[in-house]
This record gives C-alpha cells, sequence and structure tokens, in this order.
C-alpha cells in the first residue's frame, strides 16, 4: 500500500545573486502536436553545454537541461473566456508565476549542485526559488516570480531556467523514465511500512524513478491557494493553473552511450595558425622556447569519429599559476578568417592554473576529415630570471607542463544528424625552455627596459668586458666591449614590458649560443615597416658608417650641445621634453626612407649617437614617467652623447 506524506508548506528564501550564463544560441522550437487546449506550457530539452540540442551523451559529461515556458493563450484551439472586468484578456501577455519539480531516473543522471539554477535572458526574476535536491531522482521547487510590467505581448515560448546534470549509467532513458517536470503540489510517494514511522518510510522508486502523488483536500488548498508557489498569466485576473487540462508537460529522454572520443590535439605557437575554412591539413610545429616574458597560443584542434562533425566543444588548460597565466581566449569573433567557432563561456581558477573554454560553431562539416581548430587559449610567462654572468654564459631554465587535462565535443552523425556528447582525448602536454631577457639589467629586474635600465647601461657605455660579469650583461652581442651595436639593440628594446604582448629583439644566436660576434637585428620598427625619418641636411648630416674599431666623427650639426637640444630639433619627437610625446609627421613633409634590416646599412642611416638617443625617447613612454624621470633620462643621454664623441672612450 503507497501512502503520500503531507508537506511541510514553505516559504521561498532567496540567499544568492542569481546570474544567467549568457552566450546560448536560439533553439528550435518543436511543435507541440497534444498540447491543445491547455493555457501555459512548460517543456523540458537537452542540450550540451553550449545550448545545442542532443539527444545522445557520454558516460560522465555534463549537460544542461533547459525549461521553455510559453503562454498559449491565442494559440488555435486554445480558449479563454474573456472578462475585461476582471482583467482576463485572450491575448498572450506571458507568465507572472511558473513552480514545479522534476523527476529523473536518479540511475542515469545525478544533479550537479556546483552549476546552480540559471535564469533565462529574458526573465525579470524577483523571486526565484532555491530547490531542494537531496532526494535522488527529484528536484524539489523549481521556480521564479517573473514581474514584466512593459505590457508586452509574448506569442512565443521563452528559455525560463536551466540546469546541469552528468550522465551516469548507459542506458536509453525514454520520456516516463528520463527527466520530467510536474506541478509544484505533487509530493513524493512513500511506501507506508507499518512498523515504522512515518519519517523512515522508503521512497517508492520505479525503474530509478521516485514516484509522486497528487496532493488532496486541506493539503491541496494549503499548496495552492494559501502559497506562493503556482502557475499564473499576467492577465488573467487572480486564477491561479492547478489543473492537468491547463498546463501541458513535457519532459525530454535522452540516451547515455558507452565511452568514446573525439581526437583532440593542441599545440603552442607564438604566431596564430592560418586555417583553410577552419581546418587544417597538418598540425603546426610547437614552440620549443620562449624569453620570460613571453605570450602564446594554445590551439587546440579536434577530429570527430568516422562519419561525424564536430559541433562544439569544451577544453580545460592547466598550468602552474607560478609559470603561466590566463590572457584571453580566441574564437571567431577575434579571428573571423581561420576560426569557425565562436567562443561561448570562459572560466578561469587563477589559483590553481585552470582555464576552462566553450566553443560553439554552426558549420556542420568541421572536423569530419580534418583537424578543425576550435579555439586559441593565450598565455603569457610569469617566470622571472635574472641576466648574471657570474658562472658564465647565460643558459635557459625549463617550464612546468602545460596540458589539456579535460576536453568533450558535441559531435553531429553526418547522416542520421544525431547530435551526441562525448568524450575527447587528452594527449600529453608541452614545457618549454625559458631565457632572461637580457635587456632588463636595473631595479632588481622588472619586468620592463627602462630608464633605470638606460642608467645602468650609460654607466657601463664603452667598457670592455675582460671576464667582468658586471660589464658583461650590457655586452648583449658578445663582441667584448659595450659599444654602439649593444646601444641599437638596447634602444630597439626600449620602453618594452612583460605587461604588454610584443616581441623582443635579439641579437644573433640568443636565445641560445653567444659564442661570438653577431649582426644587429632589425628593431620592430624597422622590420614590421615602420619608416625611418628623412633628415634634413640643416637638422643633421647626411648618414655616415660608424662602426667599433675606428674613431668616430663629431656631428655636423648640434650634436656638441646638449641631447636635450638634439631631442627638439629631431622629426618627430615633440618640443614638449617633459611629455615626450610623438607627433605623426606632416601629409606633405618628404616620404620616408625604405625600412632597412642589414646591419650595415643600420648603422649607415645612424649619423651619430644623438640619433640612438633620440631613437630611445621615441619608445619611451612620456606619460608613464614623472618629470624626475624625464630630467633623468636628459642627463643620462647627454652623457651617452659626451661619451660617444670622447673617441677615447671608443
Amino acid at each position: 500500500m503507497k501512502k503520500a506524506r503531507s508537506r511541510t508548506a514553505r516559504r521561498n528564501s532567496i540567499d544568492r545573486n542569481w546570474k544567467h550564463q549568457v552566450g546560448f544560441e536560439a533553439l528550435e522550437v518543436r511543435e507541440m502536436l497534444d498540447a491543445s487546449g491547455e493555457l501555459i506550457s512548460l517543456r523540458l530539452e537537452a542540450t550540451d553545454l553550449h545550448g545545442n540540442p542532443i539527444q545522445q551523451i557520454v558516460q560522465g559529461e555534463s549537460f544542461l537541461v533547459t525549461a521553455y515556458i510559453e503562454d498559449r493563450r491565442g494559440d488555435a484551439g486554445v480558449t479563454v473566456n474573456v472578462d475585461a472586468a476582471n482583467d482576463i484578456l485572450a491575448n498572450p501577455y506571458g507568465f507572472f508565476t511558473a513552480y514545479f519539480n522534476v523527476t529523473y531516473d536518479s540511475v542515469g543522471f545525478d544533479f550537479d549542485d556546483s552549476y546552480g539554477i540559471q535564469i533565462g535572458p529574458s526573465i525579470n526574476p524577483v523571486a526565484v526559488s532555491n530547490p531542494a535536491t537531496d532526494v535522488d531522482g527529484y528536484i524539489e521547487r523549481l521556480g521564479i516570480q517573473n514581474i514584466d510590467i512593459s505590457g508586452n505581448l509574448y506569442p512565443s515560448e521563452v528559455e525560463l531556467l536551466s540546469f546541469r546534470m552528468i550522465a551516469q549509467q548507459p542506458g536509453t532513458y525514454n520520456m516516463e523514465e528520463g527527466i520530467n517536470p510536474h506541478f509544484h503540489f505533487d509530493v513524493l510517494d512513500y511506501i507506508e511500512n507499518p512498523n515504522q514511522l512515518p519519517e523512515d518510510w522508503e521512497i517508492n522508486y520505479v525503474d530509478g524513478v521516485p514516484q509522486l502523488e497528487r496532493l488532496t483536500g486541506d493539503d491541496f488548498i494549503a499548496a495552492t491557494e494559501d502559497a506562493d508557489e503556482y502557475f499564473s498569466l499576467y492577465h488573467f485576473g487572480q486564477q491561479r493553473l492547478t489543473a492537468s487540462d491547463q498546463v501541458y508537460f513535457e519532459g525530454v529522454g535522452l540516451q547515455v552511450i558507452a565511452a568514446q572520443a573525439a581526437d583532440y590535439q593542441v599545440r603552442y605557437v607564438v604566431d596564430p595558425t592560418l586555417t583553410s575554412g577552419g581546418e587544417v591539413s597538418s598540425l603546426p610545429q610547437n614552440l620549443d622556447e620562449i624569453d620570460e616574458w613571453g605570450y602564446f597560443y594554445v590551439e587546440v584542434y579536434a577530429k570527430a569519429p568516422a562519419g561525424n562533425a564536430v559541433s562544439s566543444g569544451v577544453v580545460t588548460v592547466s598550468y602552474d599559476p607560478d609559470d603561466f597565466a590566463f590572457v584571453k581566449a580566441v574564437g571567431r569573433t577575434q579571428d573571423p578568417s581561420n576560426l569557425r567557432y565562436s567562443v561561448t563561456f570562459t572560466e578561469v581558477d587563477d589559483d590553481n592554473g585552470t582555464v576552462t573554454v566553450g566553443f560553439n560553431s554552426l558549420s556542420t562539416n568541421l572536423g569530419d576529415d580534418q583537424y578543425a581548430l576550435i579555439g586559441r587559449i593565450q598565455l603569457r610567462s610569469e617566470i622571472e630570471l635574472p641576466v648574471d654572468y657570474t658562472n658564465g654564459e647565460l643558459q635557459s631554465t625549463p617550464s612546468s607542463v602545460i596540458s589539456l587535462s579535460h576536453t568533450n565535443a558535441t559531435i553531429v552523425n553526418t547522416s542520421t544528424s544525431i547530435a551526441a556528447v562525448i568524450n575527447g582525448t587528452t594527449p600529453t602536454g608541452s614545457s618549454f625552455d625559458v631565457w632572461p631577457v637580457i635587456y632588463d639589467v636595473a631595479n632588481g629586474e622588472d619586468r620592463a627596459v627602462g630608464l633605470a635600465d638606460f642608467s645602468e647601461f650609460v654607466s657601463a657605455f664603452g667598457k670592455t668586458v675582460n671576464g667582468d660579469p658586471a660589464t658583461r650583461k650590457f655586452d648583449f652581442d658578445h663582441n667584448g666591449v659595450v659599444g654602439l651595436s649593444d646601444f641599437s639593440l638596447f634602444v630597439q628594446n626600449f620602453g618594452q614590458s612583460a605587461f604588454v604582448d610584443s616581441t623582443r629583439v635579439y641579437p644573433n644566436g640568443y636565445p641560445g649560443d653567444l659564442s661570438g660576434p653577431a649582426p644587429l637585428m632589425g628593431s620592430s620598427f624597422l622590420l614590421e615597416g615602420e619608416p625611418i625619418d628623412t633628415r634634413t641636411s640643416s637638422t643633421i648630416s647626411q648618414p655616415t658608417p660608424i662602426t667599433e674599431t675606428s674613431p668616430v666623427a663629431a656631428t655636423t650639426s648640434t650634436s656638441t650641445d646638449s641631447v636635450s637640444g638634439n631631442l627638439l630639433s629631431l622629426p618627430g619627437v615633440s618640443s614638449n621634453v617633459s611629455g615626450n610625446s610623438t607627433q605623426l609627421p606632416e601629409e606633405d613633409e618628404a616620404p620616408a626612407a625604405d625600412p632597412v634590416s642589414s646591419p650595415v646599412a643600420f648603422d649607415a642611416n645612424l649619423d651619430s649617437q644623438s640619433d640612438l638617443i633620440a631613437m630611445t625617447s621615441e619608445q619611451w613612454d612620456g606619460s608613464l614617467s614623472s618629470e624626475e624621470d624625464d630630467d633623468r633620462f636628459a642627463a643620462s643621454a647627454d652623457e651617452v652623447l659626451a661619451l660617444w664623441e670622447d673617441e677615447n672612450q671608443i
């Protein structure tokens, strides 16, 4: 014999801040052929974590159950007895309250408490029910009080709420034993045992699903008329919808399938990979080394099992937070030429070093026969390394491993269009050789190339190394003397820091072995196509070659004056020294010279060290400095110019 126990009346309590998970795409609404005559319909749908409807899921993977609600007044076959005096109208103005319970097969599925209840994007909730989930297979008191004073009609269904579940045991779970909504006043059915107290009776389960019974009498009145939990509509008087012929419920069936996996691969690159329609015929090479300020991409590729395509995926990248930090997730919005998947959500755990990103595409032919690039996750190095030559040349330090710790994919069968959430492989991670930034030499190495580094370079300029490690760190090209070529390298990296994604210019052979002198590499503002300003004879003489082995003649213009004056007269440099702002040439100025990249040509275009100092000043962002910093820069620049003009110091 079965008996329903009375439920103690409870009231809603709002004790958390609910937030809707944005980024879901519009879902296709199924026509409800058997819902004629009902005033409200409540439909459940199973989707992947991006909102795509699914029919299958692999054991252990998560999925969403989304509830959709519709005011059906105005639909064919629905009759409303209009009573304008009592505010009963036939047009669909939407729902005011909706509260319900859900049952599901406790063997096949499990409720995910960590996700909570997420409210639909068009709902204006005032009261949100905090459901009870302590009974396996039962979610009690899901619901919302919706305040909408817009007066707009709502002729189609809207997303009410969603919750997350985890697939447990393989099997096909149909509508009866899948996931189903019920009236809020339907209560658990207990098996009566005369030898036990009622609170000790066991719940009646059938095929893993807890059974419910309808309240009657005073219990029914207390749960409907005297409670805040019920179904109701705007402009339907004070009527509460509590009859089976007023509310249509539709559950969802789902098949939990045995494990299968999408093939995931990961590559670590500095430059984003180009694709053909979002796919690649071959995977790029992995990055081997970075410097301690390096930014790079973790590129994630996926390929579906035969006969399927990859429509979406979720990946978790794990890293040591002492070595690396998350920067951003990159999807189609950021790179529409090479990516076909959009970022749907990003969850970052800085403390534990994980970032989980969802990617979703509307395309149906990606990852079917080639690897699809589903997205990029940019990280940056947080490693700090000293520039210390005490024990010989600089050496690299191995980083910790970066890897994919979890992946899944939603695949669509190219023949049947059945969508399934499956596992993904987790390939072996990778580490890098990390090298110091050789230009960050001052202020305890503050992860920036700035005035303090410039000042220390000035103090070492012109010196011969002779085995002195303190001088060696300023001999960037390792030719035995701190000279003009080292200053050229310093200029090209001046103003860079670990806090901005940029590429540093190093002497040939670094990172790595610097066993001998090397030519200059072009600076970023040369190699990337920014022109060198054309100099007029009235300001600065024509370029003459500069070498480290012969005396350098004094400049023919104002090189004997303070370099501050030189800075004021150089084209492209503002006369406001304290601001150090850079001005673009006017349109009628002479065209800029072509960029040069060879060492000889580069040095030949610099008619004096004052040119290098001016270039340094152009790299410096004066907006971040104080007047004292600017004065220090000018004084240090003057000192370098004086050293350069004294041929005995070269």
